[in-house]
């Protein structure tokens, strides 16, 4: 059974918490350019899935584009890449932390 993916919490944990602020500049700039300038922008999110070699990750890749318009002719335009390595938890809910970690003391006991 498929479990929803807290899209705020993805958005935050993309590329360690750096696309979040990126998006957050893009969407004001565009924003401000539209209002500024009366003529349309666009801002363009990219996922990309691939199967990563460890159990239960996939690698993602993340691609941040904008158009915003200029006074003259034309527009400003800029393209973000982004890599992240995502778990993919219980019903796909996808994280940047395994739902189960390992307890790293297990083995070890308390020095007397």
């Amino acid at each position: 059974m498929t479990i929803s993916t807290n899209a705020e919490n993805f958005v935050g944990e993309l590329n360690a918490g750096v696309f979040a602020k990126q998006l957050g500049h893009v969407l004001s700039d565009v924003a401000e350019s539209v209002a500024t300038h009366g003529k349309k922008g666009e801002v363009t999110i990219k996922l990309r899935f691939a199967p990563s070699k460890a159990d239960n990750q996939v690698e993602m890749e993340c691609d941040l584009s904008y158009k915003a318009p200029k006074a003259s002719r034309g527009h400003r335009a800029e393209l973000t890449p982004s890599d992240t390595l995502m778990y993919v938890n219980k019903g796909g809910r996808l994280s940047s932390y395994p739902e189960n970690q390992h307890d790293l003391f297990a083995n070890h006991t308390a020095a007397e």
